[in-house]
């Protein structure tokens, strides 16, 4: 895999709802660096992504997104424009082994990837607790604006 994810390409998103598209789980917000889980669709298919979530996951929604137009994404903010917010990154899934933790060789388990910057650290400093959360939502809205809602191909 290479170091950076690559600048084209598309990601797969399962998400439950468009309220809630995008907001990060627990697990994600203590995951290092925190990030929202997607997967490379080059490597993995939708029905590979959701065999990674936990059992009974009410999330069936699979939503497509560039890579460049999530990179792209800016918001404006007490008359600041921010922008490179959102990055796409490689994460590897682990499994546990005999007691030790080896790399998930899963089928779809390469695809792994996540959208980092929308974690509360991630927020840019000086603004006050109303306009980061309002910071952070914006970044939620553009993110369900870019999805091109790809047809489930999980059973609603």
């Amino acid at each position: 895999m290479p170091k950076d994810y690559r600048e084209k390409g598309n990601v797969l998103a399962i998400q439950l709802d468009e309220v809630k598209a995008f907001e990060l789980s627990s697990l994600d917000k203590k995951t290092p660096p925190p990030h929202l889980s997607v997967w490379d669709e080059s490597l993995t298919t939708a029905e590979q992504a959701y065999s990674f979530l936990q059992e009974n996951s009410p999330c069936k929604l699979v939503i497509c997104l560039n890579v460049a137009e999530v990179r792209n994404i800016e918001v404006v903010a007490e008359n600041n424009k921010y922008s490179g917010l959102l990055n796409i990154i490689w994460v590897h899934l682990f499994q546990e082994s005999n007691g030790k933790k080896i790399q998930d060789r899963r089928p779809g388990a390469k695809g792994h990837c996540g959208i980092t910057g929308l974690d509360e650290e991630s927020t840019p400093e000086g603004l006050t607790n109303r306009q980061a959360k309002n910071f952070r939502k914006s970044l939620r809205f553009q993110l369900a604006e870019l999805a091109s809602k790809n047809h489930s191909l999980l059973d609603e």
